[in-house]
């Protein structure tokens, strides 16, 4: 058994990595964190997906301190902005530094070999801090700062896009259905935001029923 801390968002990236990494004979130690737009339904979607995976306790760690790009000063944000070709439509600076390395320290505690994250094809083309150069300047920035523990990151899906993963959540009996991807906070997903259509073709895409229940 190998043990390995999964971030996990609440979406269909981060479980199905954590239920492809399950099939691989990991233990998981899942973490969420909890950010200033943190939407509480995705917060509610970790919760029942660790239920369904057993196992480890989830870790909720309070980062509400973290902005989203949106609630910078403007002049700030437009700097950075023009140095990104493709930005997502949520951009925390920093982030997966903070991330990673707060999972590290949950690493070296829990004395696990791995941190896995669910990052796809897509994100390579979007984000700066997911690629394979991102992850080795991270480890080794992390064995200079810390020496008697090594930790590796994994990023299972980064060959994959959307709907090859969510193929891939299909074959591997991943809880597809309790994820969420909608930018509101109704009881179900609205159906209509970017959200929620881009959850609809990705399915599509896959030839995989869609089971998640919308308002429209």
């Amino acid at each position: 058994m190998k043990k390995t801390v999964i971030l996990l968002s609440g979406g269909i990236d981060s479980t199905v990595a954590a239920w492809k990494l399950r099939r691989e004979d990991h233990t998981l130690i899942p973490v969420t964190f909890i950010t200033y737009r943190r939407n509480k339904r995705e917060l509610e979607a970790v919760e029942k997906i660790v239920e369904n995976a057993g196992g480890y306790g989830l870790r909720v760690i309070d980062t509400s301190y973290l902005r989203e790009l949106v609630d910078f000063p403007p002049k700030q944000a437009s700097k950075i902005l023009q140095h990104l070709s493709n930005p997502p439509n949520i951009l925390i600076p920093y982030r997966n530094i903070i991330f990673y390395s707060i999972a590290a320290h949950i690493a070296c505690y829990e004395d696990a070999e791995y941190v896995a994250g669910g990052h796809t094809y897509e994100d390579l083309g979007r984000l700066p801090d997911v690629g394979e150069d991102f992850f080795n300047s991270l480890r080794a920035l992390l064995n200079q700062s810390l020496k008697g523990f090594e930790v590796k990151f994994l990023t299972p899906l980064t060959a994959l896009k959307k709907p090859q993963v969510i193929k891939l959540g299909y074959e591997l009996n991943a809880p597809l259905k309790l994820t969420w991807s909608c930018w509101s906070v109704y009881e179900k997903h609205c159906g209509t935001c970017p959200g929620c259509l881009a959850r609809k073709q990705s399915f599509k895409d896959a030839g995989v029923e869609d089971s998640t229940e919308y308002l429209a």
